[in-house]
């Protein structure tokens, strides 16, 4: 299991016996947002080619996210008298492909069931007006949150949901948590990513460093990174 601890030693100990000279100090918040931003990238990439669907590997899962009640309006002094379920919390940064937002599922907890309909906000609207799809279940991203709107009754009484995506940083599912009230994910959780991408993320990660070779021997030791000649 590849753990983002394990992907951040590894590198550190790429820099450090790799000609690099030793009294170059890398910061591991570095390495590890540079790991975040390429990661995103690479993906981006790779599922923005046509015909190519999200691996599950991939994917981070949210557990059971809450759903209150909220004036459709959501202005500070104005009511509109109609109220849609929303998640509770914001959810993290998706990664963004061409033609929508790495959302992959939202459902009920009950992860065999048979999804939402995940759409954007305009074309739900068309939906719920139209005879033959407007008792399905719709949900949509706005601002952060996760709506869900229907027609159906019985789907409007609904408490909680199940949420799946690719989301932009991994780390920042540790503020969500899991049936057993551990968080979502951690540093020593298996880190999101396909196994073939890391050499490739690795190399752009140390170049984005920009640690200089050694092209000589420091013998010096004194915090100076040019090597000794």
């Amino acid at each position: 299991m590849i753990t983002f601890n394990k992907l951040i030693y590894d590198t550190l100990e790429l820099l450090r016996g790799n000609h690099i000279i030793d009294d170059v100090q890398l910061a591991e918040r570095q390495i590890m947002f540079h790991w975040t931003n390429q990661r995103a990238l690479w993906i981006r990439n790779e599922y923005n080619k046509p015909g190519r669907s999200i691996d599950p590997e991939i994917e981070q899962d949210l557990n059971c996210l809450q759903l209150i009640e909220v004036d459709a309006a959501e202005c500070c002094s104005v009511e509109v008298d109609c109220i849609v379920l929303r998640t509770e919390k914001k959810i993290p940064s998706l990664i963004e492909l061409h033609d929508k937002t790495a959302l992959t599922r939202v459902g009920l907890p009950n992860k065999f069931t048979i999804p939402f309909t995940i759409s954007n906000i305009n074309k739900v609207l068309y939906s719920l007006s139209n005879k033959y799809s407007k008792n399905q279940v719709y949900a949509f991203l706005l601002n952060g949150y996760i709506y869900i709107l229907t027609n159906n009754l019985a789907h409007r009484m609904i408490d909680y949901i199940n949420v799946r995506g690719v989301f932009e940083d991994p780390l920042d599912l540790a503020e969500f948590q899991c049936n057993d009230g551990s968080s979502c994910f951690s540093l020593d959780d298996r880190y999101p990513i396909k196994s073939w991408m890391i050499p490739y993320i690795r190399e752009q990660v140390i170049n984005s460093l920009g640690i200089p070779l050694k092209t000589g021997k420091d013998t010096a030791n004194d915090a100076n990174e040019k090597a000794t000649q």
